[in-house]
């Protein structure tokens, strides 16, 4: 925390899992006796056989009430989901979640905040799964050298890249095993554009 809000000059937004059992709780507390200062927005969404209501709520703290340094605004975000298949109702969940924030609540408006949290999941569905999953980043076991670091990087760009395709990464990787010109030409490339350009035959192909 001190490398991000005092040598960075910066602020974080964190979500508070259950391995910090004792800040959830004190941040529980925070709302439950400020509930006068909560400020709240909602939001709906529809889509793909999912309808979601998300709310969210946020209120004033300090690192005196959460005994956590640097923190200044609680959020609260209830997630309420439906699967839909065919008309009839799949299956439905309700789940909290709890965020903990260096700035303060009156920085920016709840609505404001709910979009930054749905950045970090976007963030962590196009980028981290891809990289954990299809590249199977985990079990890596580069690290001398600065080695670990370098892959990082390649597989990071590489999944950034070849998101553009709009398609999943293992049906990119399969493609790219049987046709090897695929991967020259998008070394060759000046740009993200150009590549695009290169690529789409072979997708329109794959959907005909």
């Amino acid at each position: 925390m001190e490398r991000i809000v005092i040598d960075k000059e910066a602020d974080f937004l964190i979500q508070v899992k259950s391995n910090a059992p004792q800040l959830q709780e004190s941040l529980e507390r925070v709302l439950q006796t400020k509930c006068k200062d909560i400020q709240t927005a909602e939001s709906f969404d529809k889509g793909h056989g999912r309808i979601e209501a998300r709310k969210i709520e946020i209120a004033p703290t300090s690192p005196i009430d959460t005994n956590w340094p640097h923190t200044h605004t609680v959020c609260r975000v209830t997630r309420d989901r439906q699967l839909v298949r065919r008309g009839e109702l799949i299956s439905q969940s309700h789940e909290t979640s709890m965020y903990v924030a260096s700035f303060s609540s009156s920085t920016f408006p709840p609505e404001r905040i709910a979009k930054m949290i749905r950045g970090h999941w976007t963030i962590e569905n196009v980028l981290h799964h891809r990289k954990d999953r299809s590249m199977d980043e985990d079990r890596c076991r580069a690290s001398e050298c600065g080695i670990g670091r370098v892959m990082c990087c390649i597989r990071s760009i590489t999944a950034l890249v070849l998101g553009r395709a709009k398609e999943s990464l293992s049906v990119i990787q399969r493609r790219f095993s049987r046709k090897t010109h695929l991967v020259i030409q998008l070394l060759s490339c000046r740009n993200l554009h150009e590549w695009e350009q290169r690529y789409k035959p072979y997708k329109l192909a794959c959907r005909a």
